[in-house]
């Protein structure tokens, strides 16, 4: 099987031996092994580079016939490294079917090299819809009243005053409408016309929902 994909994570086993977390365009969230050859340039098998993979299967097992890099990400500065860690650190625990959207998405979030803060709000937003696992914003998840008044990681969305029950995160309809805002618009447009704490908050929600929809799953 001949497919793109984005390195995630690798790992060095022994001599010119390697673990590879992939995202392949084709078959989505997948573990391999490869064998680095004497003087093979390795840049194609770090983190976040992009490469044309040829895969073989044996049962459950990948390994890596044949790659050619297609982009290199190699990280400039620790910001860059932290950015594009987190990114991968998002897809790596789920077992993510392949998907043209979301390959592209991670492909192109991990080319940003400033405004990190704001990039990786963006993708984790975009990453939780394009996955089906985005949080219920404009109405209340219980009754489906407008009314805001909390968000319950419990109930996976916001909730009204009539059905505030348990632990609630501060929400209101401008954070709702700000979140919807960065998952629909594209990067660039976004660049500087989102103030720090309602990013911190909006990043604080999205990232805990995340984690209470793994464990419950």
């Amino acid at each position: 099987m001949k497919t793109e994909g984005v390195v995630l994570k690798s790992k060095v086993l022994g001599e010119g031996l390697r673990a590879l977390s992939l995202y392949t365009k084709k078959l989505g969230r997948l573990n391999a092994i490869v064998k680095v050859q004497r003087g093979e340039f390795p840049l194609k098998y770090e983190p976040f580079s992009v490469s044309e993979f040829t895969l073989s299967q044996k049962k459950e097992r990948f390994e890596v016939v044949k790659s050619k890099l297609l982009e290199e990400n190699f990280p400039r500065n620790s910001e860059e490294l932290n950015y594009r860690a987190k990114i991968s650190r998002l897809v790596i625990p789920l077992p993510i079917p392949g998907n043209h959207k979301l390959f592209n998405l991670i492909r192109n979030y991990l080319k940003v090299k400033s405004e990190f803060e704001l990039a990786y709000t963006m993708f984790t937003a975009k990453f939780l819809f394009v996955e089906g696992i985005f949080p219920q914003l404009r109405k209340c998840v219980c009754c489906k009243s407008k009314e805001i008044v909390g968000f319950s990681l419990e109930k996976g969305g916001v909730v009204c005053r009539k059905c505030a029950k348990g632990e609630l995160l501060s929400w209101n309809r401008e954070l709702s409408a700000l979140t919807v805002k960065l998952t629909k618009e594209p990067f660039k447009k976004m660049v500087g016309k989102v103030k720090k704490r309602e990013l911190k908050k909006v990043k604080e929600l999205l990232l805990s929902h995340y984690a209470k929809r793994i464990v419950s799953d």
